[in-house]
């Protein structure tokens, strides 16, 4: 999710229903603010959540709405499919932005994670893990991680990556997090290329490749 000032919050939400009933029952949140001034800092939040029956657009939407626990603390997730929940304002519209606000079902695996040292290796994942790409970057440069090309396949991009700061001193440099899901059965290329977007034609700084194999 977007984070006023820090990279962006790592968002997990687990909800758990009665059974065999389905009715919804409690949940369990866990923001991790990453990159802000104190470093990475995480809040968790339980309670309880319910389904509702309309948006302000769509009477037969489903939206999924969870108690924070506080005085008009409410949050509402738009439930589109069985992967994905939409973040709605509080009088249940979407928010326009060009930010995406969006959370994809994962599975309980732990991320798979590829370094700039990994580049050239292929990897294999089940379907709903996650894949965290990890890459130097100096954003105070102008360079940037650009990645080519991603069109279909078994990966879905989790949102913009995410720029976390070295440390406090000006011009240090950080760590760029991209984020994905494995989606679907496949194999997928992923090739990033370091550089200025203003140096059109120019070769890139660098350039990391990675093999993707979803099971």
């Amino acid at each position: 999710m977007p984070c006023a000032d820090c990279a962006g919050i790592l968002t997990e939400l687990r909800l758990y229903a009665e059974q065999p009933s389905g009715r919804a029952a409690r949940y369990e949140l866990t923001e991790t603010y990453l990159g802000s001034r104190d470093g990475d800092r995480s809040i968790g939040t339980a309670g309880r959540w319910t389904t509702l029956r309309g948006s302000a657009s769509d009477k037969e939407a489903t939206v999924i709405q969870i108690d924070l626990g506080r005085i008009d603390a409410l949050r509402n997730f738009l439930r589109i499919g069985d992967d994905e929940l939409r973040l709605l304002d509080r009088n249940l519209r979407e928010i326009a932005s060009p930010v995406r606000r969006t959370l994809y079902r994962v599975s309980e695996l732990p991320a798979a994670t590829l370094l700039e040292s990994d580049s050239g290796q292929t990897i294999g994942v089940e379907r709903g893990q996650r894949v965290f790409v990890v890459l130097g970057a100096n954003r105070t440069t102008g360079y940037d991680w650009v990645l080519e090309a991603f069109g279909p396949g078994p990966l879905t991009s989790l949102g913009d990556p995410v720029y976390a700061r070295g440390g406090a001193t000006p011009g240090e440099g950080g760590t760029e997090i991209w984020m994905f899901r494995a989606s679907g059965a496949g194999k997928q290329e992923l090739n990033f290329q370091y550089r200025r977007p203003s140096e059109r034609g120019v070769p890139a700084a660098k350039t990391v490749s990675y093999g993707v194999s979803v099971r």
